[in-house]
Formats: structure tokens, sequence, C-alpha cells
């Protein structure tokens, strides 16, 4: 858990990093299906909001119940399949950003205990605040590098 002040850094720095990017994509972009079947930017980016309310309430739970057990977030298979498209980006930015905060300054306040308190996840051996933290971490850089890759490449095939 030594890289603990460098996860949380890194995730109270997604919000701007995220709003900066988004700011310089052509809105003829936004909404293209450059790839078929998979998302597009917009829905990358709305797709932040829906999973940090989602990781606020995990964080929430993990403090207040034992023996939590967590319910997997698959995108589209408990939504419907618009959803994400039919989201308002500039609505969904701010609550993400707002959230986001909210869930880093929760983070700062708990204690080493906190960090290695366990809960039972069906695709994971091992789950507590510490994993689920730095598995945000990299969910964050995985759909802003897809943001990227969707607005910069110039011929994208099909993957």
């Amino acid at each position: 858990m030594k890289e603990l002040k460098k996860i949380i850094a890194g995730l109270e720095q997604t919000p701007s990093l995220l709003k900066e990017m988004l700011s310089e994509i052509p809105s003829t972009l936004m909404r293209k299906h450059r790839i078929p079947g998979k998302w597009c930017i917009h829905e990358h980016a709305v797709h932040f909001a829906k999973v940090q309310k989602m990781l606020n309430e995990r964080l929430r739970r993990f403090m207040t119940e034992e023996n939590m057990e967590i319910v997997p977030y698959v995108p589209g298979a408990s939504t419907p399949v618009d959803e994400l498209i039919k989201a308002d980006l500039k609505t969904s930015l701010k609550e993400f950003s707002k959230d986001r905060k909210t869930f880093v300054k929760t983070l700062k306040r708990l204690k080493p205990k906190d960090w290695r308190k366990q809960a039972k996840h069906p695709e994971y051996t091992n789950y507590t605040p510490y994993i689920m933290i730095r598995h945000l971490l990299f969910h964050d850089n995985t759909h802003m590098y897809r943001i990227e890759e969707l607005w910069l490449t110039r011929e994208l095939k099909k993957k």
C-alpha cells in the first residue's frame, strides 16, 4: 500500500484531465462510432459519472457493512443499451467531478485498517478498498486512452 498517495492523487486529477482532453475534441467526433459495436467518445466520457456513483456507494458500504458482497457492474447488461449515448455530457462531467471529489475526500479520511477490509466479489479472489481504488485508476486511464485513440488515430481497425 505504499503507492496509496500516488493512486489517490491520480484519481483526484482525472476529472480535470478528462475535461481538458474533451474540450479539444471536435464535436463532430464525439458521437461518431468509429468502431462498429464499440463505444464512441461521448459514451466513454459519460461512463465516468455512472461508475463514480457506483463506487461512492461501494466505498460507503465498505465502511458501514461487514461481509459485504459486491454485485459486479457490467455496462450494457444491467442498463439500457442507449443509456450512455442519451446522457448529457456537460451534466455527466459535472456530476463526475463532484462525486469524485466526495470519493477522494472520503479516501483521505480512511484509517490503515479500513484499507484492508475485505468484501466478497464474484470476479476477484481478493477485494479491498485499496484494490478497488487501484482498479479505478487503471479504469480511468483505460477509458481516457480509448477516448484519445478514437479522437487521434487516422484509421481504426476492428478490434
